[in-house]
């Protein structure tokens, strides 16, 4: 008679599951490749029954980021105001400003005189507060206006997801019922249980995390790059430069953590299998004086499931960074190469402030969208778990006599 009950025999593993030895201890296994873009379609497939309200959440994104991004032209227009305010108020009262600009020009001040050119000046007066005033409680509203979509749009996209897992709960709770006793001798059940609870928990975090942030970034890129181009091609294009360069880093990384967040969920479905076994099988063990041996086996399991993680988070992690860094030499270059064009009468200094705000909108959604893919790599390296388990062979029917 083999000792052991069920999940304690030396039955042989099933796809993806861990090789057994004796007293069935599990030994290391090497993971197989998996199939990003297969299994990821394959998740966003079980979105399909809430596509109307996806619609919706896409739409209250829309207005949301379009109130976002007219801040910084509002501001703009603002800190247009005060600065030609306080150059009005040093300019002579009774001459007019086109006369200020020849005088310039006469004393060979051409730069100068290009620059203020392009202003508004009435010599004499200062900032017009009350203007101002009637700007910033735009620039208030058009922000609070922004963050009550943003909220409506996050309300539904919770009800969206956690919808979606309850499904996908009840769709392994099913498959569970009618899968043979043969599945559950080869795999062990803290195995299985992971898939059920770990991987599902982080499927549905990552899909409440990130849908809404992807859509929202998606929808910022375009709209801030709009408005971009109307405001200086030029420097547009120095802000598109650092887009491919964010791509590029981005798919080198994530490639990369891929592979090690396969590997992290599989040794945490390892290591729970260890501890349940040991757990139900304890009375067992310990008359075989297998003691010694589990305690080695679940800190060789325990060691893998560091090292996997470490690696995983350690890869991930250089992503935001280098983003980062990225956005900071982008920046730069605008700030510089705008006050110049600023000092030479092509651009104002309030359209170079809003420039420089969109700048940062414009990369944080792809540093965000960055981030946001490598939680991705995490979800679906979960997700390829439990669609192995939905996809295992049922327990063919007794037919019917």
């Amino acid at each position: 008679m083999r000792p052991g009950g069920p999940g304690m025999g030396g039955g042989p593993g099933g796809p993806g599951g861990p090789r057994r030895g004796p007293m069935g201890m599990m030994m290391p296994t090497g993971e197989k490749a998996r199939d990003f873009g297969a299994s990821f379609r394959r998740l966003v497939g079980r979105l399909r029954p809430e596509r109307t309200l996806i619609a919706l959440v896409v739409i209250l994104a829309f207005v949301s980021v379009g109130f976002a991004i007219l801040g910084p032209k509002i501001l703009g227009n603002a800190t247009n105001d005060i600065f030609q305010g306080v150059i009005s108020k040093n300019l002579p009262q009774g001459v007019s400003q086109e006369q200020i600009v020849a005088g310039l020009r006469a004393r060979g001040e051409n730069q100068l005189a290009d620059m203020l050119s392009t202003m508004h000046l009435t010599p004499g007066v200062g900032v017009d507060f009350g203007a101002l005033g009637q700007i910033l409680l735009v620039l208030v509203g058009v922000y609070v206006l922004s963050s009550i979509f943003a909220w409506m749009q996050a309300y539904i996209m919770a009800g969206v997801t956690q919808r979606t897992v309850y499904r996908l709960r009840q769709d392994v709770d099913r498959k569970l019922g009618r899968l043979p006793l043969k599945y559950f001798d080869g795999h062990p059940r803290g195995d299985v249980l992971s898939r059920v609870t770990n991987d599902i928990d982080n499927i549905g975090q990552t899909l409440q995390q990130s849908l809404t942030q992807l859509i929202t970034s998606l929808l910022t890129v375009v709209g801030v790059l709009v408005l971009m181009l109307t405001i200086d091609p030029i420097l547009a294009v120095i802000s598109l430069l650092a887009v491919p360069l964010s791509i590029v880093v981005t798919v080198l990384i994530a490639s990369r953590s891929q592979k090690q967040f396969v590997a992290q969920w599989a040794s945490t479905g390892a290591l729970n299998g260890h501890v349940e076994e040991m757990h139900t099988g304890h009375a067992i063990v310990k008359a075989f004086g297998r003691q010694e041996r589990a305690i080695a086996t679940f800190e060789e399991e325990n060691d893998r499931l560091y090292e996997a993680s470490y690696r995983a988070q350690f890869i991930s992690g250089i992503i935001q960074p280098a983003m980062n860094f990225i956005a900071n030499l982008n920046y730069v270059a605008i700030a510089v190469i705008g006050g110049l064009r600023v000092a030479a009468g092509q651009l104002s200094l309030g359209d170079v402030i809003a420039f420089i705000q969109y700048s940062r909108q414009f990369t944080f959604p792809i540093v965000q969208t960055a981030s946001i893919a490598n939680v991705l790599q995490s979800a679906v390296a979960s997700a390829e778990r439990v669609f192995e388990l939905l996809d295992e062979a049922e327990e063919i029917p007794d037919p019917v006599a």
